[in-house]
């Protein structure tokens, strides 16, 4: 039987995440301009005095961003296979449903309906995962350097 208290619960904690994600992307747009602002001063530097270069700041630029892009495709990747498992799942029950050769009873019908709604949650809760996962590698990245090279400029 379907608790509406339940999936009303599931509905606001998934929309409460994806309001927190969209929050950490703005985030990670403010801290990668100051990335960008900051390691384009020290190219400028670097090509008015060579040997003063901070050469391992711009070796962090390329592994870093393959690391954080890395991350991000193995969290799209993994919660992306879950979300299609979990819709096989419901297809299967969806397709058992049309095969058995006669209306369904009121309690085969109201066990898929219930099946279904609670399909249709998970998906929006997998949805919200899924964003989260694939945005935490690349904020954790942008907003570390952020703070590295405003703490390196302090100084």
């Amino acid at each position: 039987m379907i608790d509406p208290f339940s999936v009303w619960s599931r509905m606001f904690a998934a929309g409460v995440e994806m309001q927190s994600t969209w929050l950490r992307g703005l985030e990670t747009v403010q801290a990668s301009g100051a990335v960008i602002g900051a390691r384009t001063d020290k190219m400028r530097d670097a090509a008015t005095s060579p040997l003063t270069t901070d050469v391992a700041e711009f070796a962090r630029i390329v592994p870093e961003k393959v690391e954080a892009f890395s991350r991000s495709a193995a969290a799209i990747a993994r919660d992306g296979m879950a979300m299609q498992a979990a819709w096989a799942t419901q297809m299967q029950r969806v397709g058992e449903m049309m095969l058995l050769g006669r209306m369904p009873t009121i309690g085969e019908a109201s066990r898929l309906m219930t099946q279904s709604a609670d399909y249709a949650v998970g998906a929006m809760t997998a949805g919200a995962k899924l964003g989260r996962g694939a945005l935490a590698p690349v904020h954790r990245t942008a907003t570390g350097n952020a703070r590295r090279l405003k703490r390196a400029k302090a100084k």
